[in-house]
């Protein structure tokens, strides 16, 4: 999502504007809106004849604070959800920068979010919404402040910070780096900062003495994928034929008990792998089905080093991600 579009304001005239939306009825009203020569438009919808821009690439705060900047009368942009139903919003910049924009849309996310345990404000919507009709479903989207610009400041908010997993992995082994390199000892293969490898790059890290692999996402009980991630990146580690030095960079005690106690077979864990690391690891170890995770954690990969992140770096200890940052669909974690 773009949330700051390129201005009209310099090109199109409040007159000429009028004039191209009048050309079209108006839609329904769900929240916002914009007064056109005194019939109210959705601002979404008044800015998108304007500018011929997709609805999807801004929000509304963009087009109600564009369409003021032209001169029209708008309602006015709230950044917080804990109005009362029936009070005024607060007005918006009328030359908002980018940086605002997010301000304001992370300002309406974290309202939302850190008002309300979402796991039981879903459950109470939910059970809200069973045996409601058409207006009863819109009672639920005001009492539990479902708006647009909820859904706006979500959208932008996960445009612009849907690759934080990234930006904490990069900064993770870049930190690393200057603390676990020895003496003499140079990276050789250019780094995976990003989370994943591709078949250039196997490993996160590559010199000339050692392979390492980072999972840096912080276990909390339910972590399937991060298992079945993990345990793969073990087998990749220990498929390697050099005799470099291997090493496991993990976040917390979890992860290394798992792969020391784990009674699930090699196969359950590598069912999501590809079929080439499937290939290799039955023609290197033999069949995955014969292996537990504690087994083959104790004989083929003995000599893989499992390395707490947090004793490098003990922030990483100090500040465990929000719940609301596992949420679903929300911010996924990744490595």
């Amino acid at each position: 999502m773009i949330d700051h579009p390129p201005t009209v304001a310099e090109t199109t005239t409040l007159d000429s504007a009028i004039e191209l939306i009048k050309k079209v009825a108006p839609e329904p009203i769900r929240e916002h809106w914009v007064d056109v020569d005194g019939v109210r438009y959705p601002p979404k919808q008044a800015y998108q004849l304007i500018s011929n821009l997709p609805r999807s690439t801004f929000t509304s705060h963009t087009a109600l604070a564009r369409l003021r900047v032209l001169g029209f009368t708008t309602s006015a942009y709230n950044a917080r959800t804990d109005r009362q139903p029936g009070t005024e919003q607060l007005t918006v910049n009328p030359s908002p920068t980018d940086h605002h924009h997010l301000s304001a849309s992370f300002a309406t996310l974290l309202g939302f979010l850190t008002t309300n345990d979402l796991t039981a404000h879903l459950a109470s919507a939910e059970a809200t919404l069973a045996g409601a009709d058409t207006s009863g479903c819109a009672d639920v989207v005001e009492q539990f402040q479902f708006s647009e610009d909820l859904l706006d400041a979500a959208l932008a908010i996960r445009q612009r910070i849907g690759r934080l997993n990234d930006v904490v992995h990069a900064t993770v082994i870049a930190r690393c780096l200057p603390l676990i390199l020895e003496p003499g000892e140079t990276i050789t293969v250019r780094p995976s900062l990003g989370a994943g490898n591709d078949q250039s790059r196997p490993f996160d890290v590559e010199t000339d003495r050692r392979i390492a692999e980072f999972k840096v996402s912080q276990w909390k009980g339910a972590d399937t994928m991060r298992k079945r991630t993990l345990f793969a990146d073990l087998v990749h580690l220990a498929l390697d034929p050099t005799p470099r030095r291997a090493q496991m960079f993990v976040v917390g005690p979890r992860p290394k008990k798992f792969l020391a106690s784990s009674s699930a077979t090699a196969e359950w864990a590598l069912a999501r792998s590809s079929p080439h690391t499937r290939t290799r690891f039955h023609e290197r170890f033999g069949p995955a089905d014969q292996f537990t995770i504690a087994e083959f954690t104790a004989d083929p990969a003995a000599h893989i080093e499992v390395v707490d992140i947090a004793t490098l770096i003990p922030t990483l200890a100090r500040t465990p991600l929000p719940p609301s940052l596992h949420e679903p669909g929300l911010l996924p974690l990744t490595d």
